[in-house]
């Protein structure tokens, strides 16, 4: 049967205990093509992925699978490889003992460095010379920057993600899936990364790209379909792509503005940091962070800007006692207290998001209520004992007013979509009622609704006379939620801006200074 599709999925339906995930679900990806695949979390895009990937194995569905004409019933993973179907998930998995060449070829060692003239050696060892040969063919021809010898450890999130596409690449698939490739990644990655899909796409290679960013779709991709509670929406070409039609078709309702605007009065100083000094944990006579001062009032939205490894998340660990300090004072309400560790932290009323919320801030075998509650027992305890009467009551309001999709406050965490994931760890950390509240990356990895949702949270919270800072890597919404600015650049402040004088060109100028000299000074006057 010829088919201008090379893979097709017809009326996929997936049904979990009290949940349809899929609801007869369609998607159709060209030869060649760059296919956008969008939706709210939870609308089921992840679901069918699985199902591509062999995750869940035919015979655990509805529907069928169509690869170049032919019905496919991956039972595996390893089985949709070998079919032709590669996947490159949202977690980097690389193995950080082993080269580039290692990790890309771990799975086929002998088959792809033991061939001898057409023929399978006898020899039981690696040849590594062929390996790393034909790593280096694979890389190049992909135009994936990497050293075939380079030690795993050594390299940056980018290029872990561009490892684990070239290890996709390597089993020469038909269609490549790659979700959410770009959510850890900096600017310059993210222009990596466009580069090689755009080379793929020239040489014939298909792609489902999954994203929660519209520009990438818009920039990026030839087609995209929408879905939304586990159903198809809607199909666009790149000449019909409308923002605020896509955005309509993800949520179910028209959204006039992503950033609502914010205009309750900034009151007294709350909360400021002098002179915060960490220690570099690995690198000796070396300061991760280095005389950092700044502060926040009460209504205020602080906004910490930088690139990634400037520091911005090292600030904030310290302060809500992850990290040790060196030296610096820190303030709240004009009297100096003293935070060694988390529960120090939260009994002085600040609470933290994390930005890597499946270490930090969540208990994934344990349900939406208990993770809530977790973070402040004494409102459900009586006399040491905890009361399982009040969990809900507690739970319920936060799971309400963040609208956490769920059958009910009794699910588990693990079963949750990465943006209803993020929720909870938000509800976790405003029941402990704080004052100051950090939000590392609130929106990583949440489709646009959820996004405009935690917008209005964070208003609101403001509004009640809360003093916040905000991490983000999203320039576009730091500027736009952000009351004042504080820039840093290699674990220091590059300097403060205003909202009126917060502009990306002035944000990057500052992101980008180099404090060499001032260090040379510095060790000198030591000296």
């Amino acid at each position: 049967m010829e088919t201008n599709y090379v893979l097709e999925a017809v009326n996929i339906t997936k049904r979990f205990p009290g949940v349809l995930a899929n609801d007869a679900v369609c998607l159709n990806v060209k030869y060649g093509e760059v296919l956008g695949l969008i939706g709210e979390n939870g609308a089921g895009k992840s679901t069918l992925l699985k199902m591509l990937n062999g995750i869940y194995p035919s015979g655990s569905y509805e529907g069928s699978l169509v690869l170049e004409g032919t019905e496919i019933k991956p039972s595996s993973p390893l089985d949709a490889i070998r079919q032709g179907i590669g996947y490159v998930p949202q977690e980097t998995n690389v193995l950080k003992n082993f080269s580039v060449a290692e990790n890309i070829y771990m799975s086929n060692l002998r088959l792809e460095s033991l061939q001898v003239q057409g023929r399978h050696s006898k020899n039981p060892f690696v040849d590594f010379g062929k390996l790393y040969q034909a790593c280096t063919e694979l890389l190049k021809d992909n135009k994936i920057d990497l050293d075939p010898k380079a030690d795993v450890r050594k390299l940056s999130v980018g290029q872990q993600q561009m490892l684990m596409i070239a290890r996709a690449l390597a089993t020469k698939p038909k269609v490549l899936i790659l979700d959410e490739p770009t959510t850890s990644l900096s600017a310059s990655d993210v222009e990596s990364l466009f580069e090689v899909v755009r080379n793929l796409k020239e040489h014939g290679t298909s792609i489902i790209f999954v994203t929660h960013k519209l520009e990438e779709i818009l920039e990026l991709t030839d087609r995209v379909t929408i879905l939304r509670d586990g159903r198809n929406i809607s199909t666009y070409k790149k000449a019909e792509y409308d923002t605020m039609r896509i955005i309509a078709d993800m949520i179910g309702r028209q959204m006039s503005d992503l950033y609502p605007t914010r205009d309750n009065p900034v009151g007294e100083e709350i909360f400021r940091v002098e002179g915060l000094t960490v220690e570099h944990p690995y690198i000796a006579n070396r300061d991760l962070i280095h005389e950092v001062s700044f502060s926040v009032h009460s209504g205020e939205v602080l906004g910490l800007g930088g690139l990634v490894g400037a520091g911005r998340s090292e600030v904030c660990s310290a302060i809500y006692g992850m990290m040790p300090l060196k030296s610096g004072k820190i303030f709240l309400d004009q009297k100096e207290i003293h935070i060694r560790t988390t529960e120090d932290a939260v009994r002085h009323g600040i609470s933290m998001v994390s930005e890597d919320r499946k270490r930090y801030g969540l208990n994934f075998s344990w349900d939406i209520q208990k993770n809530i509650v977790i973070s402040n027992l004494k409102a459900v305890s009586h006399a040491c004992f905890v009361l399982r009467q009040k969990i809900r009551g507690r739970a319920e309001p936060y799971f309400q007013d963040l609208r956490i999709k769920a059958p009910s406050l009794n699910t588990r965490v693990a079963t949750l979509s990465g943006g209803n994931q993020q929720k909870v760890v938000i509800a976790r950390a405003l029941n402990t009622e704080p004052k100051v509240i950090i939000l590392d990356e609130p929106t990583k990895g949440i489709d646009v609704g959820s996004k405009n949702e935690i917008y209005q949270l964070i208003n609101q919270l403001s509004a009640t006379g809360a003093a916040i800072i905000i991490i983000s890597s999203d320039l576009p919404e730091l500027i736009a939620m952000s009351d004042r600015m504080v820039i840093m650049a290699e674990g220091r402040v590059a300097g403060e801006l205003q909202k009126d004088e917060a502009k990306e060109i002035r944000i990057m100028q500052l992101a980008t200074k180099t404090f060499r000299n001032e260090e040379k000074r510095e060790q000198q006057a030591a000296v």
